[in-house]
């Protein structure tokens, strides 16, 4: 599985909705040095990560069973750090997952089935080398990771958190509403019957995940929970860059700010939803809307 990286951070963990600036994040914790994964998506997504746990009908099921995720985080966790085999336990989980989403894929499109599920099997067994002396931690970026905040805190010692965080009406219109589909009913909030409901249905996801978000970052404090305004990250890139090396405790003066602060890009879909009618939203969402830096 390739040579045993000496880790100094780690796992560092990006989540967020889909589509929230969670692969710019990615961008910049791999110019950073940190290790993110042999098997990613064009949008940077850790696909083992994805494999083991963006199951929606396991999750339901098996979301309160601390001792399977864990199981799974270990599977993870032996596969990126070249730390051991896996146990006969840890095997059974991944061979379960592999099977489970080669037959039901990992969203309402079903994609993931056949060919990809197996691809990931063999990535997590056989993950290859890479060089290991120049990194400076390790983690991943998969933004339903927001779901298994407690179990990986519970788990990794060194464990950080990074969430990313766009303006809940431009999210509504999103044409990526997987979390939506996979999540809504863990929040309450059926999947909608029509397109034209999507929206609505969208920002009332946003609005409880982030509600819930709020009170994790309470409890895990701000040494291991970072949140971060997307629409800030290109506005002020240099200022919100600062906050993001302070939390990853690496010395600002080791690093080109200049350099990393090219990455954010402003988005097309900015402010998106001003051009949208928005009945539906209520004075306690601007409350929210405006306590989270939007309005």
């Amino acid at each position: 599985m390739g040579k045993k990286p000496e880790f100094l951070n780690g796992p560092i963990v990006i989540g967020g909705i889909g589509g929230s600036g969670t692969r710019v994040l990615a961008r910049i914790l791999m110019e950073l040095n940190y290790f993110i994964g042999n098997d990613l998506n064009e949008s940077l997504d850790n696909l083992s990560y994805t494999l083991l746990f963006k199951r929606p009908k396991w999750y339901f099921i098996n979301r309160n069973r601390r001792d399977l995720i864990t199981r799974g985080l270990r599977v993870l966790e032996k596969s990126m750090t070249s730390t051991g085999p896996l146990s006969p336990a840890e095997h059974i989980f991944l061979l379960q997952a592999s099977y489970d989403m080669y037959r039901n894929g990992q969203n309402i499109s079903h994609y993931g089935t056949g060919k990809w599920a197996i691809d990931r099997y063999r990535k997590i067994l056989y993950p290859g080398r890479y060089k290991a002396d120049c990194l400076v931690g390790w983690g991943w970026k998969e933004p339903n990771s927001h779901l298994l905040l407690d179990c990986m805190n519970d788990f990794f010692p060194k464990f950080k958190y990074i969430h990313t965080i766009r303006h809940g009406l431009d999210m509504a219109f999103s044409q990526n509403q997987q979390q939506l589909f996979n999540w809504g009913g863990l929040y309450g909030i059926p999947a909608p019957a029509a397109q034209e409901k999507i929206p609505e249905a969208s920002f009332r996801y946003w609005v409880a995940v982030h509600k819930q978000i709020m009170t994790k970052a309470a409890q895990l404090g701000s040494d291991k929970f970072l949140m971060v305004n997307f629409d800030k990250l290109y506005r002020e890139s240099d200022k919100e860059i600062g906050k993001l090396l302070t939390f990853l405790e690496i010395p600002h003066d080791q690093i080109d700010l200049n350099l990393l602060s090219t990455i954010p890009k402003e988005p097309p879909s900015r402010e998106r939803y001003r051009t949208k009618p928005t009945p539906w939203v209520t004075s306690d969402d601007i409350k929210l809307l405006e306590q989270l830096g939007f309005l």
